[in-house]
């Protein structure tokens, strides 16, 4: 009985140290084939020197592989380190370089009785180095680069579609296809007439929120930012009664522009309208800002502002109002001469009151055209 259970042990040890050397032998020849794999892979994969990465990218890995968008700053770096594309843009990375520009549109006519110098001299005052006055004659741009006052001249032709309008409605006119250069090249526009009173720097006063921000021909609250009004028509009965809303006209002498293919696409269909339609530009300005897409007409789809009335202020609102006040407003940022005809006259009463301290100098003049209004 002894015998046999050492025989038995005996046995049941062989067989366990013989499944263990199986199990060794299993383990290493794994190893070994997975060694040998490895390197017939990595024999067929080229070698770049780089450490080898996994042939499925993690989302993150994704993300660092994919070409980064340029940012705007980027964007912008490249443009200025390009040669510039016109002298007109060589003037404007000189002046303007922020790419935000004043722009006067101007004639030897204004320099007959001093406007555009007055204009200038506000410019000046205010700090508004970033300011393009666009000659449509050599002597204005003469006159310009002798007083200090950035130039730029081009051959520019008044819309023959304007013939007998006026002069001053005919360079109005011309202004959009003008403006149009300096948004193509990027820059964003303060386009002013030379009637307006410039008392501080209008960059500083702006929201920038909007593809349009524009002066009103409004005088108060209601006209210039608006109103829901009531119609009646006693016909139909209950329903007699219907809303519209309604405000002034926006003025298409002082308004800014962002530099974007919206205010880009508004100023082309605008200077290609001047140059067919015998027109008023403010009109055709605020037909393509204001009517609504309909039918096969799609609007421009401009988003707009009007500025402060009593910061970008007309002279209605001033000469008929503001200045009877016992309680003033602040100092404006401009004020366009746009409801009066003495223009010039009314321009430097408005730089002696609000620059000088001439609490009388506005006295001499009607609140309308006409004496005793």
């Amino acid at each position: 009985m002894d015998s046999m259970d050492s025989t038995g042990k005996n046995k049941i040890g062989e067989s366990k140290a013989r499944n263990y050397v199986l199990l060794v032998a299993f383990i290493v020849g794994l190893c070994l084939g997975i060694i040998v794999s490895e390197r017939a892979y990595i024999q067929r994969v080229p070698h770049t020197g780089q450490p080898r990465r996994n042939l499925v990218l993690s989302q993150d890995d994704a993300v660092a592989k994919a070409p980064k968008e340029e940012t705007e700053s980027e964007k912008q770096a490249k443009a200025d380190a390009a040669p510039p594309r016109s002298d007109l843009e060589a003037l404007l990375r000189r002046v303007a370089p922020s790419r935000e520009v004043l722009v006067a549109v101007s004639n030897r006519n204004l320099l007959w009785d001093g406007m555009l110098g007055t204009f200038g001299n506000g410019l000046k005052d205010a700090g508004v180095t970033n300011h393009v006055i666009f000659a449509l004659d050599k002597q204005t741009d003469e006159w310009c680069h002798q007083n200090g006052l950035n130039s730029h001249i081009m051959d520019v032709e008044a819309f023959k579609a304007q013939t007998g309008t006026g002069d001053n409605h005919a360079v109005s006119a011309m202004k959009f296809g003008i403006i149009k250069y300096f948004v193509e090249l990027g820059w964003s526009v303060m386009l002013s007439d030379v009637d307006v009173a410039v008392l501080q720097n209008p960059f500083e006063h702006l929201y920038r929120d909007s593809d349009v921000e524009g002066m009103t021909d409004g005088f108060d609250e209601r006209t210039a930012y608006g109103s829901i009004e009531g119609y009646e028509d006693k016909s139909m009965g209950w329903s007699r009664y219907a809303q519209y809303y309604r405000h002034f006209n926006f003025n298409s002498g002082l308004f800014y522009l962002r530099a974007n293919e919206r205010t880009l696409h508004l100023l082309d269909r605008l200077s290609k309208r001047l140059s067919k339609e015998t027109y008023w530009d403010q009109t055709a300005y605020n037909e393509e800002i204001f009517f609504l897409s309909h039918g096969n007409y799609k609007s421009p789809q401009v988003s707009v502002r009007v500025l402060d009335i009593d910061m970008f202020m007309n002279s209605k609102r001033l000469f008929k109002d503001v200045r009877y006040r016992p309680q003033k407003p602040p100092k404006p940022v401009m004020v366009h001469v746009n409801y009066h005809p003495d223009k010039h006259a009314r321009m430097k009463a408005v730089f002696n009151y609000y620059k000088h301290g001439d609490l009388h100098a506005l006295d001499p003049f009607p609140g309308g055209s006409e004496q005793g209004t």
